[in-house]
């Protein structure tokens, strides 16, 4: 079926170093999403992902490694021209249906936010693979509120665009559908964005101070979380920590000292 002008969108996808799955995501993109333009704002990639993504048609690629990931997505609002676009990131796959299961909202609110299934993998002797099921990732939102937005964040971009289209009493609509596989991987147990670290578990066990810093105050500034989660994030890990280190030395200790 042939698509007006129109109707098209313009898809932005942040890279580097996505070689994994670029084929496989912009495929998926092709074949969901009536797309006019994909464009790539890559922050320097040394593999091979410029030979995957320009091996596609319609892929505008700018390489940009100057810009931190909020930057990035504002530049690829600026290159974008339909009425609506898709931020889609490198490692996610979309399924069949996806678009046109969006697309059911875009008559009556601003942005659609879709949900995604999150395969985390990471990089240890121990199998550590994990499906998380009802997290919020991609988005299909208008273009024009974005170009005159504050961008200049290492993270939190997709927080900042939803705070802003609420002050702007424009309509956010968070749809469950669950028709998006999204595969990051933590190399060697440390997230190299943001230096954060995992036992093999995983759990996090050390995230740098600068990291905490900045996101307390991008979680505080556009109200991702309430003062009651925040308290709880300060006192529960520390007791979920003490019980699963109780519990995996109980039965060692007992038999030590010959309780059992």
């Amino acid at each position: 079926m042939a698509v007006l002008e129109g109707e098209l969108i313009d898809v932005i996808i942040r890279t580097k170093n996505s070689e994994e799955f670029l084929k496989e995501c912009l495929q998926s993109i092709y074949n969901e999403i009536p797309v006019r333009r994909i464009i790539i704002v890559d922050a320097g990639s040394t593999d091979k992902t410029l030979e995957i993504a320009s091996s596609f048609d319609k892929a505008c690629i700018y390489i940009k490694p100057e810009l931190n990931l909020g930057q990035a997505t504002k530049f690829g609002f600026s290159k974008a021209e339909t009425e609506w676009v898709a931020i889609i990131d490198s490692d996610i796959i979309l399924g069949r249906g996806w678009f046109d299961d969006m697309k059911r909202y875009m008559s009556q609110w601003d942005a659609i936010e879709g949900c995604r299934i999150d395969h985390y993998r990471f990089d240890t002797q121990i199998d550590c693979t994990k499906s998380v099921h009802g997290r919020f990732g991609q988005t299909l939102l208008k273009r024009e509120p974005v170009l005159s937005m504050d961008l200049d964040l290492p993270f939190g971009e997709d927080a900042a665009i939803s705070f802003n289209f609420e002050k702007r009493n424009m309509k956010w609509k968070k749809v469950k559908n669950y028709l998006v596989d999204h595969y990051p991987k933590i190399e060697g147990t440390r997230q190299t964005r943001t230096g954060i670290v995992f036992k093999p578990d995983p759990h996090i066990i050390h995230i740098p101070k600068n990291v905490q810093l900045e996101q307390g105050r991008i979680a505080r500034r556009y109200n991702m979380i309430t003062k009651k989660q925040a308290i709880s994030m300060l006192i529960l890990p520390p007791i979920y920590e003490a019980y699963w280190a109780f519990k995996k030395s109980l039965w060692f200790c007992l038999a030590y000292f010959r309780i059992i």
